[in-house]
């Protein structure tokens, strides 16, 4: 039986297209390994950008954080010292009015 299909997978010529087909299957194998290969690199770098995208907007966030607290403290810093200016103009002023009165 085997020496039958044998001899008629030869007369067709079914041999030679089952070469191929099998060649075939073989690239189409290591195609798709490729491709496995290339999804899951691709998988890695997307969890890795991920992660450097939250480390960004974490950084962001402390950076707005740190100049919301320098522009605050500015802010003070600014107000002392136009209270100090304000202060000391009084003082000039009634500096200059008791100096006129004296003279």
């Amino acid at each position: 039986m085997e020496y039958v299909k044998q001899k008629l997978i030869a007369l067709l010529g079914l041999s030679d297209l089952r070469k191929c087909l099998l060649a075939e299957i073989e690239q189409l194998r290591d195609d798709l390994e490729y491709l496995e290969s290339q999804y899951e690199d691709t998988k890695y770098l997307a969890e890795d950008l991920e992660s450097q995208v939250s480390e960004l907007e974490s950084k962001s966030d402390n950076f707005e954080d740190a100049t919301d607290n320098i522009r605050a403290d500015l802010e003070l810093d600014f107000q002392g010292l136009k209270n100090e200016f304000n202060l000391m103009r009084e003082g000039y002023v009634l500096d200059v009015k008791l100096t006129r009165e004296v003279y």
